[in-house]
């Protein structure tokens, strides 16, 4: 299996690097805290493996995963509406399919959309640990694939980017370079981000790799196919940045079409594209049971 080339780092801000589906900071918003409280009491870490996908059963997703729905653009401009149609996301032989498509659709509050997908997201939350997907992504222009995980909101006033965000898996067009990162919150309620971008060999797209976080209290170690990709540390935070990942977080799936990212233009001789996930595992981890009313929200 090939292994992925040598990385440069790229420190940017969400403008030049859209995190997926997040709409940008509110400027009046109060400075958050480092990290929002628990929606649930606090649990002990387990050990080994504590929550497991391994997609078995054909048919609808489990309910282990909540559909998110409706277009609008997801806070980067994208064009497609997430929908909760088999169609666009089913499991088959073992295989999650996360399915993009050209297909003109309304979504519940009436916006219009040319194209359709799925963004799947769990219902528990997990707090440290090591997340590991096994997923093929495709490429196509103006596709955007992602494995990442969202902070659980729970408050109204505890928001993005200050809930934190984990990027563990980000493409973009012809899945030519692996991106992944964190995206925190300044003292002024702003966002920071540290995304690192890796160059992949020919041919990545389609084949199989393990994409994985390592998640403490002090740090951030990213991985795939048990390659270190990059270390985020507590301790090498600027004075202004807040370390926003002492939050349970949610496991979320999806493809975007369009949106600022991603090039413009879109391939639709190459869709419907298929995102195909194998499974997706955490270990030694504190898993949180969330009420559906504190799953975060779509972004307008």
């Amino acid at each position: 299996m090939s292994v992925i080339a040598a990385a440069a780092l790229l420190v940017s801000g969400c403008s030049a690097h859209p995190a997926v589906g997040r709409p940008s900071p509110d400027p009046g918003a109060p400075s958050p805290s480092s990290s929002v409280g628990s929606p649930t009491k606090p649990v002990e870490a387990g050990e080994g493996l504590v929550w497991s996908e391994e997609f078995d059963a054909p048919g609808s997703p489990s309910t282990l995963w909540k559909r998110m729905e409706g277009a609008g653009g997801w806070g980067n401009e994208e064009l497609q509406n997430y929908t909760a149609s088999d169609e666009n996301s089913y499991v088959a032989d073992g295989i999650l399919h996360i399915v993009a498509r050209k297909a003109p659709s309304v979504d519940a509050s009436g916006t219009s959309s040319d194209y359709t997908s799925a963004r799947l997201m769990t219902y528990a939350a997990f707090r440290y640990g090591r997340i590991e997907a096994r997923i093929a992504v495709p490429a196509a222009s103006g596709l955007w694939s992602a494995f990442w995980m969202l902070g659980t909101f729970s408050t109204p006033e505890a928001s993005w980017p200050g809930v934190g965000e984990l990027d563990l898996m980000e493409y973009v067009d012809q899945a030519r370079d692996l991106n992944n990162g964190v995206v925190g919150a300044k003292r002024d309620g702003s966002a920071w981000s540290r995304v690192e971008s890796h160059p992949n060999p020919a041919g990545w797209s389609g084949d199989w790799h393990v994409y994985a976080v390592e998640w403490t209290a002090d740090s951030v170690t990213y991985s795939v196919d048990d390659q270190t990709l990059g270390v985020i540390r507590k301790a090498d935070l600027e004075s202004d940045q807040l370390w926003s990942f002492d939050n349970p977080a949610h496991i979320i799936m999806n493809i975007a079409v369009g949106g600022r990212w991603p090039d413009p233009r879109i391939a639709d001789e190459l869709l419907p594209a298929d995102y195909l996930v194998d499974y997706v595992r955490v270990y030694d981890s504190e898993v949180h049971e969330v009420p559906e009313s504190w799953l975060p929200p779509p972004a307008d």
